[in-house]
């Protein structure tokens, strides 16, 4: 969900772009600034990345930004409104292509948003540009390199201690996400105790600072709608899953954010799950002892069921993508583990599902699973978001020595509207 600069100025709430925005920015006189820039036209597509590419590389070396197509302005401030253009497939394509090919390192994220008239007037189109953590973000001119810079209404050319400052602020910034993921999944192993059986432990967090940050009242709807679309994603199981044992209305104010413990400590799907106030997510899942699906009988401690690996991978980005619908956070790094430790410390053994042993059996190379890691964009829709899972889930299984996985297909049924 969309909370931009133009948003925050005309005080809406997160949502879509409207023809209605528009129209007030311009009664309103609002004035160009740091993180908004308004624009008469779209030039023609092949003028695109001339007219505009300095402008999207400015905006992602600041705090990100969005340009508005449609509106004239008299002294940096709306005036008026004039018809942007169309904006076709192909004309998306190329923005996407300036966005990756014209600068570097390239700038994701960037989304084109065509905003028709509700009365048949003027279009517009909104370029919006995430803020960044790859920063500085260079383009060629001149016969050399340049980092662009939005400073208010304008566009400056960085200097070399500014160009300084930013890769030092990037580097810096990478290390402080890498602690704070690190430290999720560090809390989310000690949540669920490894040392009485294999634990699926998972956390992820946004790669740039989300748009709207604020403490949350609660995290139930955002654990609600993760739980009904991993059981769409997990269509040949019925109901399998950590969130479908972690107590959504029983949420716990945590450190930055709200815990949901386990509906029953030490069972043997004991799960948890943590949603934070700027995004991040973290679960934990006991996985290894689950009760075989054709005799009941529980696996042994360190043994999981493969069917859990991609059960927990889309229940963890399924959560990933339920909490970006508050807030428009761009991508995500997500994290999946298997942590054994005490009297099960033998190396986790992964079970194929109807496989007898030990054909059925596969081990990684070496005795301790290895966290897979992806970059995640959950602001796809929620069928296609679905690869995200898949890759996930495709990364640990293949560690062991598996393929891909089972369940996880893009071949999706139709959703059910409850589940």
């Amino acid at each position: 969900m969309l909370h931009t600069p133009l948003h925050r100025l005309l005080g809406e709430n997160p949502g879509p772009i409207t023809d209605q925005m528009i129209n007030d920015a311009v009664a309103q006189g609002i004035p160009e600034g740091d993180q908004l820039d308004w624009k008469r036209g779209l030039p023609p597509e092949k003028d695109f990345r001339d007219s505009h590419v300095k402008d999207i590389a400015a905006f992602a070396n600041a705090d990100g930004g969005i340009m508005v197509f449609g509106v004239t302005d008299t002294g940096a401030k709306a005036s008026g409104r004039h018809d942007a253009g169309e904006l076709t497939e192909g004309y998306e394509r190329t923005i996407r292509q300036v966005c990756m090919a014209a600068i570097t390192p390239p700038v994701f994220g960037v989304e084109a948003i065509a905003i028709p008239s509700a009365t048949g007037g003027p279009r517009a189109v909104a370029l919006v540009i995430p803020a960044s953590t790859d920063g500085p973000h260079l383009i060629f001119r001149d016969d050399r390199f340049g980092a662009p810079l939005r400073t208010g209404a304008d566009t400056i050319w960085m200097k070399e201690p500014q160009i300084e400052s930013a890769y030092r602020a990037r580097f810096d910034g990478a290390r402080r996400n890498e602690r704070a993921l690190q430290q999720i999944y560090e809390d989310m192993t000690a949540a669920v105790n490894p040392t009485a059986a294999a634990v699926l432990v998972g956390a992820a967090r946004p790669r740039r600072p989300l748009h709207h940050v604020g403490r949350r009242d609660t995290a139930t709807p955002i654990v609600d709608r993760a739980t009904l679309l991993a059981r769409w994603w997990l269509s040949g199981l019925d109901k399998y899953g950590p969130l479908e044992h972690v107590e959504i209305y029983h949420e716990r104010p945590a450190l930055g954010g709200l815990y949901m413990p386990a509906r029953a400590g030490g069972d043997a799907r004991e799960a948890h799950a943590v949603v934070y106030d700027d995004g991040s997510v973290g679960l934990a899942w006991r996985a290894g002892g689950h009760p075989h699906e054709k005799t009941n009988e529980p696996y042994a401690a360190h043994a999981i069921p493969t069917l859990a690996v991609e059960a927990f991978a889309a229940s963890l980005l399924a959560l990933v993508h339920a909490v970006a619908e508050d807030a428009h956070s761009g991508d995500y790094e997500v994290v999946l583990g298997v942590e054994v430790a005490g009297s099960t410390g033998r190396t986790p053994e992964f079970h194929i599902r109807n496989a007898a042993p030990p054909s059925g059996v596969h081990r990684p190379l070496h005795p301790r699973f290895r966290p897979v890691r992806i970059i995640a964009d959950p602001a796809t829709n929620d069928h296609d978001f679905i690869q995200a899972p898949i890759d996930l889930a495709t990364l640990a299984l293949n560690q062991v020595g598996i393929k891909q996985p089972t369940i996880l297909d893009r071949s999706l049924p139709p959703r059910r509207r409850y589940s």
